[in-house]
């Protein structure tokens, strides 16, 4: 059943404590792999980054150009990049991306307007707050709104999501199996499904520097999607029908020094806490803050994912757990913001499946063997994940739904 409210999320508080346990484990062929100063591999697009950069890396590296749409026929390449996310998705469920065609220029730009939109007056950025239409998702939250596991996140942001027309989702859809969601769970999310994004006046070119970025984000997680297909040897456009209405989420997150953060109002532990994510793919533009973004690895030890220059970071979402049974598994990760001299932006963009999309575990021979879920591993996940785990299916937005609910709190 759907949670009875509607709590905003994302860079995403609130998801599970625990990590998803892991799935197969293929190394890719040695030929292809370099090691950075972990003795994690680097693999094909290390090049891209620049040497000096590379070689202090400890995530892997992959190359999406290949796959981008208008790439040459290269069937090389794409196996290369196809092995180098498959090693990827197993060895960390995190990696640094090129390839993704965006400039220097362009990431300067998107963190340009996001400084200045939150250098402004709190009066001025409450006038697009998501407080005046909670029910649509949309919108500025304050520093202390968003919550992970109970605890208050010292961030602000704004969230926007796709904004389907009432032919491009089937709400009627999640009334049948393996959803069956009620009418009147309907209703509750029919304003958050066809909401309008809030968008400030000032800074000028916010809206077009940002939504020309959202655009260039949707087309990477498209070439995502492909890639991932044939990492799993499945037929070209196997996912299109279910990522080709994608709900997608971004946002654009602001964080001050979480030794900032005020004493009252309940405990502050992190700029954002311990979650995961989940959709498909979070491409990550972050500013050049050193030491914020943490990961847990598959041995349990966290590592800082630090900022490089011409690459996104892309972690996992819960439903590529789904998807390929664990083989590829949504990876907790958290932010700690310290630098009392610095005040970071990151811009996340979530690929996400269409909101009526059916997700079923994948069957076919690149997935055998995957290990089977537990009810352990997902004690504190959603109904829905754990029943799509054990094989039933679910539909994107009633995982969400369960997820989200009782993640924000407004500040009076």
């Amino acid at each position: 059943a759907f949670a009875a409210l509607w709590s905003p999320l994302r860079d995403r508080p609130g998801a599970m404590a625990c990590m998803l346990a892991r799935g197969l484990r293929h190394s890719a062929p040695r030929a292809s792999r370099r090691l950075g100063a972990s003795g994690r591999p680097l693999h094909a697009g290390a090049a891209a980054v620049g040497a000096r950069a590379a070689a202090s890396l400890s995530l892997p590296v992959v190359d999406i150009a290949p796959f981008m749409e208008g790439a040459p026929a290269d069937t090389a390449a794409r196996a290369r990049s196809a092995r180098a996310l498959d090693a990827a998705c197993q060895d960390a469920g995190f990696f640094y991306l090129v390839g993704h065609g965006a400039s220097e220029g362009e990431i300067l730009d998107l963190h340009r307007v996001a400084k200045e939109f939150f250098a402004l007056p709190t009066a001025r950025k409450e006038a697009i707050a998501l407080s005046s239409q909670p029910a649509s998702g949309r919108g500025y939250q304050r520093l202390g709104e968003n919550v992970t596991q109970g605890r208050r996140d010292w961030h602000e942001a704004i969230d926007f999501y796709a904004e389907p027309t009432e032919r491009e989702v089937d709400l009627q859809a999640l009334s049948n199996p393996p959803a069956s969601a009620a009418a009147v769970e309907l209703e509750r999310l029919r304003p958050f499904v066809h909401g309008r994004n809030l968008w400030p006046e000032s800074p000028r070119d916010f809206h077009g520097v940002t939504s020309a970025h959202f655009a260039r984000m949707a087309g990477v997680g498209r070439a995502l999607m492909e890639c991932m297909a044939s990492a799993l040897e499945l037929p070209q456009g196997h996912f299109g029908p279910l990522v080709d209405r994608s709900f997608w989420c971004a946002r654009v997150i602001g964080y001050p020094p979480l030794q900032d953060a005020p004493s009252g109002g309940g405990p502050v532990d992190a700029s954002c806490g311990e979650h995961t994510d989940y959709g498909c793919w979070t491409i990550l533009a972050q500013d050049d803050t050193p030491g914020a973004l943490e990961a847990i690895m598959s041995d349990g030890t966290w590592t800082t994912v630090e900022p490089v220059p011409g690459a996104f970071v892309v972690n996992l979402g819960d439903m590529l757990s789904v998807w390929t049974q664990r083989r590829f598994a949504a990876t907790p990760h958290r932010v700690r913001q310290t630098r009392r001299d610095r005040y970071r932006t990151s811009v996340a963009f979530f690929f996400e499946p269409n909101f009526d999309a059916v997700i079923h575990p994948l069957q076919n021979c690149a997935l055998r063997g995957a290990a089977a879920a537990s009810n352990a591993d997902f004690e504190l996940s959603t109904e829905p994940l754990r029943r799509a785990m054990r094989g039933g299916g679910l539909v994107y937005g009633e995982h969400l739904f369960a997820k989200v609910s009782g993640n924000f709190k407004f500040v009076a």
